[in-house]
C-alpha cells in the first residue's frame, strides 16, 4: 500500500543537522547564532519596565531552539544584526539575556532540590517496603502481601526513573540554562537592511 511506503520513507529519512550546523553555525570551535532585529521590541518583552526587564518570548525561544541543536562542547556567540543600538541599550540587552538565563537556571536548580527530596523519600520507602515484604513473607504468612508488593514497586519505579531518566534530563536542562546565562553577544550593524529577509 502507498501509505506503508510513505511510512517507510518517513522512517528512513535522514537528518542533515550536522551538515547544516557546520555550514551555518559552527566556526573554529565556536557556535554563532545569527539573528536579525529591527529594534529593542524584537528582543525585550513589551511588558518590561526599567529595572525589571525580560526577553521577548519569541526571541528567547529562537535562542533556546538553536542552543538545543548545538553540541555542548561549543561556546556560543549570539550575533545580533540590524539596528544601531546605543551603549545603554546594548547593556540592557546583554544584562537581560544573562539574567533570564540565570532565572531559568535558578528555577531548574530549585526543581531539582524538590526532586532530590522526593528521591530521598523514594529510597526510604523502597527500603521500608522491602523490609516489610521480607518480614511478612518470613513471619506473618496470614497477612496479604499484594499491597506491599504494589507499594514496593511504586517506590522502586520512582527511584529508578529518577536515577536513569530525570537526573539526565536535569543535567541537560542545567547545561542549556547555563549556556544562555554565559552567552557572548556581538552587535553587528546593518545600515542598509541588506541582511533582513523581510525587507527583500
Amino acid at each position: 500500500m502507498k501509505t506503508d511506503n510513505n511510512i517507510k520513507k518517513f522512517l528512513n529519512k535522514k537528518s542533515f543537522l550536522k551538515r547544516r550546523l557546520n555550514k551555518e553555525v559552527l566556526e573554529e570551535g565556536i557556535a554563532y547564532i545569527p539573528c536579525y532585529v529591527q529594534n529593542m521590541d524584537d528582543i525585550i518583552c513589551k511588558y518590561s519596565i526599567r529595572d525589571c526587564v525580560s526577553l521577548n518570548s519569541e526571541f528567547s525561544d529562537y535562542i533556546t531552539d538553536f542552543i538545543e541543536c548545538i553540541p555542548t562542547k561549543y561556546p556560543i556567540v549570539l550575533e545580533i544584526y540590524g539596528s544601531k543600538f546605543t551603549e545603554e541599550q546594548k547593556k540592557i540587552i546583554v544584562d537581560t539575556i544573562t539574567s533570564d538565563g540565570d532565572y531559568v537556571l535558578g528555577k531548574i536548580i530549585q526543581e531539582n532540590r524538590h526532586h532530590r527530596l522526593v528521591f530521598g523519600e523514594m529510597v526510604i520507602g523502597t527500603v521500608i517496603s522491602g523490609i516489610l515484604l521480607a518480614l511478612i513473607g518470613k513471619y506473618l504468612d496470614d497477612i496479604p502481601q499484594e499491597f506491599f508488593y504494589v507499594l514496593f514497586w511504586l517506590f522502586a519505579d520512582s527511584f529508578v526513573r529518577y536515577i536513569f531518566i530525570e537526573r539526565g534530563d536535569y543535567r541537560n536542562q542545567r547545561i542549556g540554562a547555563g549556556r544562555i546565562a554565559s552567552i557572548k553577544v556581538d552587535f553587528i550593524e546593518d545600515e542598509d537592511n541588506s541582511l533582513c529577509l523581510s525587507q527583500q
